[in-house]
């Protein structure tokens, strides 16, 4: 899991600059590419992706380098960065490996916070030192987030002689880096998932509650922009259980109950997302000491009993 934070050791002098090859430049290939290339880190060389069209658009976004469809097609390189989705990577890494392009000591790199490094492996037989670094940063804008990358996390293990190189180079775009056990790599990149991608799930849970009580959308999004942005910005200043507000956090278990039985009415799916969350917040609150522990009990049991949304603990599911 995270190690400690390399960004309070002395500023590391930037590596030689490399050429740079990218397989797959998506969304956060085509950012690190530009990037690195912006910071005069590297010069690139092939971008390949499925397509040629798809190839050319990313090479306009990064500002340089030339377009191929695959592999095969590319020239040598001293960096290579697969930057596929995760399912893709390890094939990546053997079309890389058979295409006979790589030399002795070139660095390859993946930017998955989900695979570890050994999927590169074919890469590794191949002579390469291998390595994975996942910044730890939406990329649904690149042009945004080459502007905010600035002080992102990045997770880095793999091969010390690929991180010679990347970790220095990664500081240099303004990374703040740590050291992640590549055993736990799901684990923490699923966690990235409840801090991140769930947020949009919630908000459209909260929208079609808010549709179905006849209140439009757009009204609705507006309403709870104020409220989701001070819950986030409580988070961050006070911490988790703090911040955690509504019936729960009270022990109000007849509101709780008036929610589901409306929910479980209506969509039951919705109902039991609701009902599993706030079995979990109880342990929240409860780590506060605040409440009375009968009136969260309660609480608990009213999300637990109804229509068996929740199964008890107690009993094998």
């Amino acid at each position: 899991m995270p190690g400690t934070d390399a960004a309070a050791a002395p500023a590391v002098a930037p590596p030689a600059p490399r050429l740079l090859n990218v397989l797959g430049c998506g969304k956060a290939g085509r950012a690190i590419a530009r990037l690195l290339r912006d910071q005069g880190l590297c010069t690139l060389g092939d971008i390949a992706n499925r397509s040629l069209s798809s190839a050319a658009s990313a090479v306009q976004f990064i500002g340089a380098g030339t377009p191929k469809t695959c592999a095969d097609c590319m020239d040598s390189a001293g960096l290579w960065l697969i930057a596929t989705g995760d399912d893709a990577i390890a094939p990546a890494a053997v079309a890389l490996a058979a295409s006979g392009r790589l030399r002795h000591g070139d660095v390859v790199f993946h930017l998955s916070g989900a695979t570890a490094s050994a999927a590169l492996e074919p890469c590794a037989r191949a002579g390469a030192a291998v390595a994975s670094v996942h910044p730890v940063k939406n990329f649904s804008d690149p042009q945004a987030s080459v502007r905010t990358f600035d002080g992102t996390w990045c997770g880095c293990e793999g091969d010390p002689a690929a991180l010679a190189w990347l970790e220095p180079a990664f500081e240099r775009l303004g990374a703040r880096r740590f050291a992640i056990d590549a055993r736990y790599k799901a684990l923490y990149h699923g966690g990235g998932a409840f801090a991140c991608n769930f947020i949009p799930v919630l908000m459209e849970l909260a929208m079609r509650c808010e549709e179905r009580a006849g209140i439009p959308r757009a009204v609705a999004l507006d309403m709870f922009e104020p409220i989701a942005r001070e819950t986030l910005d409580a988070v961050f200043r006070q911490g988790i259980a703090p911040a955690l507000a509504g019936p729960v956090s009270r022990g109000d278990a007849g509101t709780v109950a008036r929610h589901l039985a409306a929910m479980g009415e209506w969509d039951p799916q919705v109902a039991r997302v609701y009902a599993h969350l706030g079995d979990i917040a109880v342990d929240i609150v409860r780590s506060l000491g605040r409440v009375d522990d009968d009136r969260l009990e309660a609480t608990r049991a009213a999300m637990r009993s109804l229509a068996g949304l929740v199964p008890s603990t107690d009993t094998p599911s």
